[in-house]
């Protein structure tokens, strides 16, 4: 299985290390609406939890999709 931060390196091309909780679109380039949904479907098959439209539309920075993965993985 992946890691979280595998999947965010991969989607995003972002090294590792470089990869903290507080990162949003407004600084990751490759965040774009397409990336956004691929992450998440990405997310959603790894971990097998299911995320909500509002989940979606309204997670703003990785720790907010990690934050949700990490609430359902425990149910």
């Amino acid at each position: 299985m992946k890691t979280f931060n595998q999947i965010v390196t991969e989607i995003f091309d972002i090294p590792e290390e470089k990869i903290t909780d507080a990162l949003s679109s407004k600084d990751i380039p490759k965040w774009d609406s397409i990336n956004h949904l691929m992450f998440v479907a990405e997310l959603e098959k790894e971990f097998g939890v299911s995320f909500s439209m509002d989940e979606v539309l309204n997670a703003k920075t990785l720790g907010d999709l990690r934050l949700i993965v990490n609430t359902r993985r425990k149910k």
